[in-house]
Formats: structure tokens, sequence, C-alpha cells
């Protein structure tokens, strides 16, 4: 299955532009759901119709979904949350505030992108399409698999064994409950979805990230740093879509805002090279109804192939040279003074431009350290070698 996922600044059309998407490749016969990960959803009122947790048919070869965020917490954090909410209880804290924290802020963005792992395993669509939460969000919520897998890899069985080891003792003394194997049980099961969704994403032969901006200067620059923390993270970027640009023939009272974009669509053309840049003229109306999304997915993809993989590049490699390793990280938009490098206890630690990143090095660079690292362009090489070289 394709997978295709917009993210974006609020407010700069990410939904019209995931239901465009959506409605073009149905048209071309691809059997496609168009999935609302943002809490805030607006595919009901984009398309005039009644959406919900279920997929419901469009038109031909069409579904769409905004994802039930309770329904989702309660399948995957049911156990989690039950145990939180009775540990919080036992500390004397009322039920209202115990059940607002025992849910992590950006567990519904998660839970609700775990929603696609279903319909992945479900084979009954060709291709999905996300309207994901502003930038923010989405970047918070796809560097979460890293820190859960440092967790898990480093503490998570120690945590168990010891806990099963203490309970009886350590819960007269502290006089509160502590995690049973049905949460530990749920914890586990969590950690393997996420990591099977990790890989879907960051494979660019399935899955690709698409940013929609408008040419702003202020939306150029948060595109800018979600470029190069998707990068980062070796979430793979093939496309930048920019939306509501003025058409030509504006003028009079407009005139200053097209030098002005006209500006912005150089510093765009710069920011994002080698990216293609597809576009969307601001329409003189409110394009909501099928037919109005149909007209913007025809400008949008009137040069591409909706679906198709528009730029190829994997983000993160590392290959094997003549005893060497070299590592290969794209970090597209930052210059060698915003990098940092730190290797501690098996660990790689990359900063870049204000966004970090943990790497478990694999098995095969024990004994290694870090021979040479350069910025080259918009790729960091790390050079490892044995340490008793």
């Amino acid at each position: 299955m394709r997978v295709i996922l917009y993210t974006g600044k609020g407010g700069v059309g990410k939904t019209t532009v995931s239901a465009a998407t959506a409605v073009a490749c149905a048209a071309r016969g691809r059997r496609t759901i168009v999935l609302s990960t943002d809490a805030a959803h607006s595919l009901a009122d984009l398309f005039e119709q009644k959406i919900g947790p279920e997929p419901v048919r469009i038109t031909k070869n069409l579904y769409a979904c905004e994802v039930e965020v309770y329904h989702e917490l309660a399948k995957n954090w049911g156990a989690i949350r039950a145990y939180i909410k009775h540990f919080l209880a036992s500390r004397g804290y009322g039920d209202v505030i115990a059940d607002e924290l025992s849910v992590m802020p950006g567990m519904e963005d998660l839970f609700s992108l775990l929603r696609l792992l279903e319909i992945e395993e479900s084979g009954e669509y060709d291709t999905a399409v996300i309207d994901c939460a502003p930038t923010g969000a989405t970047l918070q919520l796809l560097g979460f698999t890293d820190v859960f897998e440092w967790y898990m890899s480093r503490f998570f069985d120690l945590e168990r064994r010891l806990v099963r080891a203490i309970r009886p003792m350590a819960e007269r003394v502290i006089k509160a409950p502590l995690p049973g194997d049905e949460v530990f049980g749920q914890v586990e099961q969590l950690y393997r979805r996420m990591v099977l969704i990790k890989a879907l994403l960051t494979d660019p032969n399935r899955a690709s990230v698409r940013l929609v901006l408008n040419p702003e200067k202020m939306v150029i620059a948060e595109s800018r740093r979600a470029y190069t923390c998707l990068g980062l993270y070796g979430y793979p970027v093939d496309a930048v879509v920019i939306n509501r640009r003025l058409p030509p023939e504006v003028d009079g009272y407009l005139a200053e805002w097209l030098g002005i974009q006209q500006k912005h669509l150089d510093v765009i053309q710069h920011s994002f090279a080698p990216l293609p840049l597809l576009s969307c003229r601001l329409f003189p109306r409110e394009m909501t109804g099928l037919k109005a999304v149909e007209a913007v997915a025809a400008e949008i993809f009137a040069q591409y192939e909706p679906d198709q993989v528009l730029f190829a590049r994997t983000p993160f490699e590392l290959e094997a040279k003549n005893g060497l390793y070299e590592m290969r990280l794209y970090l597209p938009g930052v210059s060698k003074k915003e990098i940092q490098l730190f290797v501690k206890d098996g660990e790689l630690i990359v900063n870049a431009a204000g966004f970090r990143r943990h790497f478990l090095l694999p098995r095969q660079l024990n004994g290694y350290i870090v021979a040479k690292a350069r910025l080259e362009g918009d790729q960091f090489n790390i050079l490892f070698a044995k340490d008793s070289a």
C-alpha cells in the first residue's frame, strides 16, 4: 500500500490538499482512503457529508475516515491508563484529575497513526492519504518512536523483572499499586506496533511525507525546520505543495502581495531544491464539496501522478567500506555550526538545528569509534573505524 502524509503549519490547507490527492488517486482507479489524524477534524466539512471513525464511501474507489481518539486510546492504552488512574487515585487525586493525567501529551496523535497500520494490514486499499496534525505535533509524534525505542532497549525488561520481585513488599511500604503483567504486556504490544509503523513510514518505496505551505515568510521558515527534522529522523520527503498561490491576473489592491509572493517563491525554490514543487492557486471561492476538491486535484496534479514517488532519496544509510563503516544522514537546510555529535555507550546522538535524535548503533559497530564526521552539502557523513586502529 502506498502511503502519503501531508503536514505543515496550521491553516495552510493540508486537509484540502490531502483530500484532493485522494480524489485524484481514486479517479485513476486506485482504492483509496483519506485518513484524518488531526484532533480538529475537517474532512466532513470539506466533503460536506458525515464522516466518522469507520471508513465512509465518498465516491467510487474513495473512502474517508476521521479517527476517533478515545476509541483508539481505549484499544491501545486501556490497561496502562487504568493503572495510572488507579495509582493517582491512591495518592489522593480526584477522578477528574486522574483521568486527565492518565493520557500523556501527544498520545492521541500516536494512536491515530497506529490506525494506519490496521488499514495497511487489512489489504483493502492501494493508497492511503494521511491528513496530519500541524507540523509541531507531527514532528513530536514521529520522534516519539525513537524515545520509546531507547526506553525499551535499556530499561523495560529490567523494570519488569524488578517490579515482579519487589511488588509484595513495595506495595505495603508505599501503599500504592505497582503495574502488573497486563500493563507491561500492553506497553510491549504498543512498542511492537510502533516499530512496524515506523518501518512503514521510513520506507521510501512505500511512504512519503509532503510539506504543504503558503508563500509566506513564517510558514516557509517552519516548513524548512520540518524538512530538516524529517531528514534527521529518516522520514522521506518527496514534494512540497505551494497552496493558495495568487494568480497573475490579480492586480490593483493585491498587486503588492503578488510581488511579495514572488520573492517568497524564489526562497521556496532555493530552500527545497531538488524536491518537486506542486502548486495550487487561490481560488475565488471556498473549495468545499466533491466537485470543488476535484478542481483542486486537477490543478495540483496537472504534471504528476498523485501517488507516484515524486523524489526518491533514502534519508539514512549505513554502508561497509574496506573495514570501515560510513553512515550517511540527509540533513537539508543546516549549516556546519548547527550540528553537534556525541557518542556514548553504543549510542550516537546528533543535534541538528535544534532537533535531537538518538541512534542505537547496530551490533556490527561494537568496538568502532567515530573517526571522522563532515557535512557535504545536505549530507552529513560519519565514518566509523575500529577502536584499535
